[in-house]
């Protein structure tokens, strides 16, 4: 797909699920963070899921998945968790939030293994019918109206269905008064984010598979499918999936109008550096103020 050169300028050659769900000052700050050759920082909360996923995918053969090779042999439980445990701890965490980060980071740690082992349970269960099972690789879908084509990364598929891994880590209980923390396990959830809910219309949209969402915490799971729950239908995936095409679009449209000047792309958007703050730490901030400054 050929991409306009006003777009790719200013590093919009894709959108994705994720830029769709994104307020517009975060989708612009990814930008600019790109073009300045710097990253958006992790937390340990997303990193434990990816983790998880990465014991789940080896447990399951489709570790690294390659489409062309398919499934291939599993590997056992204890390879899989020292395999998510080692990937957890090449972790850093961050140093800039008084501490919420690497407390979180210590406490997730040790029910990763049950993470893993819940996570595997319940891929079985929801492709118990499937002779092999397709794992994460990179596909593409063209949207009538978008100049940029959506990149997609689908956890899992077979059958006509696909399933996407989303992990409940341990909430913090309010400190006592020794100052200690006491933490609990979630329930799993059983209905969907609407961003979710438009994460999975665009993997539906681009796949024709019908899909379910595996909601895990250590302690067990539930699959939300369009048997029982009402978000995950044909009619709301619809609704969902003309969300995500007006947000891609009016992304697309900033761009156009700001022809490669950043700061009139800046200046079509209010920032929230409160929610930057929050979410990327001072180095991000600092970076988005001189990209809002006046």
């Amino acid at each position: 797909m050929q991409v306009p050169s006003v777009l790719k300028e200013m590093g919009y050659a894709h959108d994705s699920a994720s830029g769709a769900t994104a307020p517009k000052d975060e989708m612009i700050l990814k930008l600019w963070v790109r073009h300045n050759n710097m990253r958006l920082p992790m937390a340990a909360r997303p990193w434990a899921g990816i983790c998880v996923q990465q014991g789940v995918d080896l447990a399951l053969g489709l570790a690294d998945y390659n489409e062309m090779l398919g499934q291939q042999e599993p590997a056992d439980m204890a390879q899989a968790v020292r395999s998510a445990m080692s990937k957890y701890d090449e972790y850093k965490p961050r140093d800039w939030d008084s501490g919420k980060d690497a407390e979180e980071f210590d406490a997730f740690r040790e029910h990763i293994p049950e993470m893993v082992a819940v996570g595997i349970a319940s891929v079985k269960d929801c492709f118990s019918k499937a002779n092999l099972i397709e794992g994460e690789y990179q596909r593409w879908l063209k949207v009538d109206g978008l100049d940029v084509p959506v990149m997609l990364y689908q956890d899992y598929s077979a059958g006509g269905m696909q399933a996407d891994l989303k992990c409940s880590l341990l909430l913090r209980n309010p400190p006592k008064k020794d100052g200690t923390r006491s933490w609990r396990i979630p329930k799993p959830r059983t209905t969907p984010t609407w961003q979710q809910v438009m994460q999975q219309a665009v993997y539906w949209k681009a796949t024709g598979q019908m899909p379910s969402l595996l909601f895990v915490t250590a302690s067990g799971y539930h699959i939300a499918n369009s048997q029982n729950c009402e978000a995950l239908t044909e009619d709301s995936l619809n609704r969902a999936f003309n969300d995500a095409v007006r947000s891609w679009k009016t992304t697309q449209n900033l761009i156009r109008a700001a022809y490669g000047n950043w700061n009139t792309l800046a200046g079509l958007v209010q920032p929230d550096f409160n929610e930057i703050s929050r979410r990327h730490g001072p180095s991000i901030t600092q970076l988005a103020r001189q990209l809002w400054s006046d």
